[in-house]
């Protein structure tokens, strides 16, 4: 979905798929594709048609990696990770069959698909391993004291709302209802939590963080949590975008 200079606002999207006269000719330059290195296929949102209403004239298609039209470059993380990649499109040709449902459905099935990712146990888990290592070395030094206790206690109880939250909306997907507002909720709460809980970890334990340590100790997962916190809002759209999806829902719903 994303783009350089898009941001969280996909409307923008500037990759464009021409028809030919076998199908379709996609051209354009996508970022922050995660596994595009190790995956065979990709979904790419691209633009179709032309209209005043920016929403319509998306649509997705199907592409194949190994394309020699496709060109992956990595994007490295600050820890040196290469998990996500640019994907340069360079003239890519595709036949009507890589069309993901019908033209101009685009805008549709990727909120469809962003409320499926924004509500995942992937943006409020993310730093759960940091957790449980923190319970797990306050454990072995006799519990902790008080107070540490009952910061990890509300640690744990703010996780759990947040779960339950995240399966509310997977019911309501089950069950055909859109949740792309209770998608955003998830996100918002669930990506700050992640990195408020870094925070907080450093101050109930304070240790230096080591890449060096063994791997899955205190040590290591502090040092991993730190440097990937300043993604956690920012994927799948920034809280600023989520909060005006949110206001957006609850004024409709008045």
């Amino acid at each position: 979905m994303s783009e350089r200079d898009s941001g969280s606002d996909l409307a923008s999207v500037r990759t464009r798929a021409e028809r030919t006269g076998n199908g379709w000719r996609l051209t354009g330059t996508k970022m922050w594709t995660g596994g595009a290195h190790v995956n065979d296929h990709a979904i790419v949102l691209a633009r179709t048609g032309e209209s005043e209403d920016r929403h319509a004239g998306l649509s997705q298609f199907i592409v194949d990696l190994r394309d020699p039209h496709v060109r992956v470059e990595p994007i490295r993380l600050l820890s040196g990770e290469h998990t996500f990649n640019y994907c340069h499109l360079e003239g890519v040709e595709l036949t009507d069959d890589a069309l993901l449902g019908r033209p101009g459905d685009g805008w549709r099935q990727v909120t469809g698909e962003l409320a499926l990712e924004r509500s995942g146990p992937e943006r409020f888990l993310s730093t759960l391993p940091l957790l449980t290592a923190l319970v797990g070395q306050l454990r072995r030094t006799g519990g902790g004291s008080p107070e540490q206790q009952a910061r990890v206690g509300r640690l744990t109880a703010r996780l759990s709302s947040i779960r339950q939250l995240s399966l509310g909306v997977a019911a309501a997907l089950a069950a055909g209802r859109p949740a792309d507002v209770q998608a955003a909720l998830v996100k918002d709460l669930g990506t700050r939590f992640e990195g408020e809980l870094v925070n907080e970890a450093r101050e109930i334990l304070p240790t230096a963080a080591r890449f060096d340590a063994t791997r899955g100790s205190y040590p290591e997962l502090l040092a991993t949590a730190i440097l990937h916190a300043p993604g956690y809002t920012l994927r799948g759209g920034t809280n600023e975008i989520l909060r005006g999806i949110i206001t957006r829902g609850l004024e409709l719903s008045r």
